[in-house]
């Protein structure tokens, strides 16, 4: 009997967590992974930290050199997946290979969207999505006095605390009403903004860039709605991200915001699968359709889908949101359904301290826990989610929870009063 063949397209986060999977599973099939980028293996998340000189370049490393030979996977680095074709269960690659599959995981990311707005040819304007544009990003600063990012969704925001850090006078334009519109409430996304503005950065939410400035090829500056102009040497487009499935085009895969995928991370069509960025799941709490692209999901999602390709029927629970990330040394944390709204169903409590930059705010579906948005204090971040992910009330009542930061020993306590009664 032939061994199954499974084919992983994309190496982050996704990817990768689905070759653990599957290898936990089956030792002995075959797994090739195929990735557009060249080795080292990285983690998305460490760009910014490389950038602000948190770490060095190996710092932004996921995995080493010898991971693939460990795990027994045959690596196809710096080659491009250019078409599928379902019926024969075959990949196209951009070196000419055709790769046959018994399931193939599309794990490829996402890129960043380039707005509709002149300019965008000039030199010295990045987006902040590989390790290569994070070295490119790096060897321009020296060069730079001023700096502008267009975007303040958490990519954006951390760009913007990065160059904070290497001193550059740095603008941020986000054409929603405050920062980080999808992980920050107005109350968190002002705190963030304090911090912002107390550093030297220039703050613009709720206007539109509406061209490109340039000279001589490179970027000069940014003009905004109104007419006002920010000068900067150093450009990074952080206005959003869109799936990398264009190899798919012709397969006849169902796709809204993303390819959309069953509970077991299965695609419209047999065989292949979908995880991370480039997955159109379903949010746990309300019930809509998501593309839910932060890095926590992306490796739950591969899981899923590396054990349902191994044979292991694993349904995934739903997409939760979760963000987490420091600006300026404000911890700002969302989770869950931090963005729901009072009323019948929903019950807000909140502890606030605008002065020391301290915001707690719990979100409560009768007595469960569904939601929270913490800022300044954290501590208890991992407990809270840990309580929404698996719908755990314990005899932990709102009560207890919204005051302040609570401990494991706490919860322990309610674990076992619970178990007596």
């Amino acid at each position: 009997m032939d061994k199954l063949h499974h084919v992983i397209i994309g190496a982050s986060a996704a990817g990768l967590a689905a070759v653990e999977a599957i290898r936990r599973v089956d030792q002995g099939c075959l797994i090739t992974v195929v990735s557009k980028e060249p080795m080292p293996l990285y983690s998305r998340v460490g760009l910014t930290h490389f950038i602000s000189r948190e770490v060095g370049y190996d710092g932004m490393r996921m995995r080493d050199d010898g991971y693939f030979d460990r795990m027994g996977v045959r690596g196809v680095m710096g080659v491009a997946a250019i078409s599928v074709d379902p019926t024969a269960r075959r990949v196209a690659l951009s070196n000419g290979e055709n790769l046959t599959y018994d399931n193939l995981l599309v794990a490829s990311g996402s890129h960043a969207v380039m707005p509709p707005i002149p300019g965008t040819n000039l030199q010295g304007i990045y987006p902040c999505i590989t390790n290569n544009d994070a070295k490119q990003i790096n060897a321009a600063i020296p060069s730079a006095k001023e700096a502008v990012v267009i975007g303040a969704g958490l990519i954006g925001i951390q760009v913007v605390d990065a160059f904070a850090r290497r001193g550059l006078h740095t603008t941020v334009i986000e054409q929603m009403p405050h920062v980080m519109p999808a992980m920050a409430d107005p109350v968190s996304a002002a705190m963030a903004e304090e911090a912002l503005r107390e550093a030297g950065v220039t703050v613009r939410c709720g206007v539109r860039a509406t061209e490109l400035l340039g000279k001589d090829g490179y970027v000069t500056g940014v003009k905004v709605e109104g007419g006002e102009v920010f000068p900067c040497q150093l450009l990074v487009m952080a206005a959003g991200v869109a799936p990398n499935i264009d190899f798919l085009d012709g397969t006849g895969v169902t796709i809204h915001r993303g390819l959309l995928v069953d509970a077991h991370q299965q695609t419209s069509l047999d065989g292949i699968y979908a995880a991370g960025d480039v997955a159109e799941t379903v949010d746990m709490f309300s019930g809509e359709r998501v593309v839910n692209a932060i890095w926590p999901e992306a490796l739950n999602q591969g899981r899923i889908a590396g054990l349902n390709m191994a044979g292991v029927a694993t349904p995934y629970e739903g997409s939760m949101a979760m963000n987490v990330t420091s600006v300026l040394q404000t911890p700002v944390v969302s989770l869950g359904a931090w963005n729901s709204q009072p009323g019948d169903r929903y019950q807000i409590r909140e502890v606030r301290d605008d002065r020391s930059r301290i915001y707690r705010k719990l979100v409560f579906d009768g007595d469960q826990l569904v939601g929270a948005m913490l800022v300044g204090r954290f501590e208890d971040a991992g407990i809270l989610h840990n309580m929404i992910r698996t719908r755990t009330t314990f005899t932990l009542k709102p009560d207890h929870l919204a005051p302040s930061t609570i401990r494991w020993g706490t919860v322990l306590r309610a674990i076992h009063k619970a178990g007596r009664v």
